[in-house]
C-alpha cells in the first residue's frame, strides 16, 4: 500500500497580520513571519508561544544572552555593524533584565521577611553597639550624638598629643558641637524623640515656634528621621521607595554617562546611539550577574565572598568589552577604563545623593 501524501490545510487564505496572500499552504507568512494558525487561540498554542522564547535555543533571547555573557563586546559590535536580526533590541533586553532583577530582589526580601515572622525572630535594630557587658544596646539620636562627638574628641586628643606644637583643636570641636546642639534641626530631633506621639502642629506649639511652611516641613522630616531609627517597618518602607527611585534614575544616568563615553572615544567615529548600544549591553550584563549572585547568596547564605567575586568578574568583563568593541590597544583601553570607572562611580554617587534627597523630601 502506498502512503497517501498529506495535504497541507491552509488555515487562512491571507496572513492575518499583514494581509499577504497564501498560495502554497505556507506555514509562516513570507512577508512578516507570523505563523499561519488561524484566529482561534487554544491553551496549548498560548502556552507553547509563552515558553518558546525561553526553551528554544533558536530564539533571539538565547542568541543574545549566551554570547553577551561569554564573549564581551561581540553582540554590541555585531549590532552596530548591521548583524541585528539574530539579537534582541538592546534597550528591550536591558529593560527586561532590570525588571527581572528587581522582581528577584523583591521576592527574596519578601521571603526573608516572611521567614522572620514565621520563626518569631525579633526585628533587627538599625544601629547596635557592643558595650562592656557584651549586651547589644540600640542607639537613639542623643546616644548617637554623644558617641560620635566622643569618638572624634578621643581621636583628636591622640592626634594632638603627637603634634605638641600644633594648636589644640578640641576647642574647635567644642564650637562645632555647640553649633549642632543649638541648631533648630537637632532641637527638633531631641523634642520629637521625647514626644513621638505629638503631631507637627502640637509640637510647634509646645516649642513656641512659628508655624510656617519651613518649620512644618523640617519637623515632618525630623519625625521621619526618628521613625527611621526606631521603626523597622518605616525603615523598610523608606528603603523600598528609595530603591525604586534609584532604579528609575538609571534611565537618566545611563544616557548622561554615554555622552561622556562618546567624548573620550570621540576619534572612533561612533554615533551616540552606537555608544548607547554598548552601554545598554554592559548594564544588561551587570544586572544579569547581579541576579545570578543574588540567587546564589540566597541559596548559600554562608558565601561571604560573593560581592568581591561579582565585582571582579564584572570589572574584568567591562575591560574586555571595551577593548573588543572600540578596538584600541591594551594600554589605551586601560587608561580609558580607569577614567570611565571613575566618572561612572562619581555620577552614581551624585545620583544616589540627589535621589536620596528627593526621596527624603517627598516621603
Amino acid at each position: 500500500m502506498s502512503k497517501k501524501n498529506k495535504v497541507t490545510v491552509i488555515k487562512d487564505p491571507n496572513c492575518l497580520n499583514c494581509g499577504y496572500p497564501f498560495t502554497r499552504g505556507e506555514k509562516f507568512c513570507p512577508e512578516c513571519g507570523q505563523h499561519n494558525r488561524g484566529k482561534k487561540i487554544t491553551l496549548s498554542v498560548f502556552l507553547r508561544e509563552l515558553f518558546a522564547g525561553f526553551f528554544s535555543l533558536d530564539t533571539k533571547f538565547w542568541r543574545t544572552l549566551i554570547p553577551l555573557l561569554i564573549n564581551p563586546g561581540k553582540v554590541s559590535k555585531d549590532y552596530i555593524e548591521g548583524r541585528r536580526i539574530r539579537y534582541t533590541n538592546p534597550f528591550r533586553f536591558y529593560l527586561a533584565t532590570t525588571i527581572i532583577f528587581f522582581l528577584i530582589l523583591g521576592a527574596i526580601n519578601s521571603y526573608d521577611h516572611f521567614e522572620k515572622l514565621r520563626n518569631g525572630n525579633p526585628n533587627s535594630s538599625f544601629l547596635n553597639i557592643n558595650v562592656e557587658n557584651k549586651k547589644e544596646t540600640q542607639l537613639n539620636i542623643s546616644q548617637l550624638h554623644d558617641l560620635v562627638f566622643g569618638e572624634i574628641k578621643l581621636n583628636q586628643k591622640k592626634i594632638d598629643s603627637l603634634s605638641p606644637n600644633k594648636k589644640d583643636s578640641i576647642t574647635e570641636l567644642d564650637s562645632v558641637e555647640n553649633h549642632v546642639n543649638n541648631s533648630v534641626f537637632y532641637n527638633f530631633l531631641k523634642f520629637e524623640e521625647e514626644n513621638p506621639n505629638l503631631s507637627t502642629e502640637s509640637a510647634l506649639d509646645s516649642l513656641k515656634i512659628e508655624k510656617n511652611f519651613s518649620n512644618r516641613f523640617l519637623y515632618s522630616k525630623v519625625k521621619l528621621v526618628n521613625s527611621y531609627v526606631r521603626n523597622d517597618d518605616e525603615r523598610n518602607k523608606f528603603n523600598k521607595q528609595l530603591f525604586s527611585y534609584i532604579s528609575i534614575s538609571l534611565f537618566v544616568l545611563l544616557p548622561l554617562f554615554t555622552l561622556f563615553l562618546a567624548f573620550i572615544y570621540i576619534r572612533r567615529k561612533y554615533t551616540y546611539v552606537e555608544h548607547l548600544v554598548f552601554v545598554f549591553h554592559v548594564q544588561t550584563v551587570f544586572f544579569l550577574l547581579a541576579s545570578i549572585f543574588y540567587i546564589i547568596g540566597f541559596i548559600n547564605k554562608s558565601s561571604n565572598n560573593l560581592p568581591t567575586i561579582f565585582s571582579i568578574l564584572f570589572l574584568l568583563y567591562l575591560f574586555i568589552a571595551m577593548k573588543k568593541f572600540y578596538g584600541q590597544s591594551f594600554f589605551k583601553t586601560l587608561i580609558k577604563y580607569f577614567i570611565v570607572n571613575t566618572v561612572f562611580i562619581s555620577l552614581m554617587f551624585i545620583g544616589i545623593v540627589v535621589v536620596w534627597a528627593i526621596t527624603f523630601a517627598l516621603y
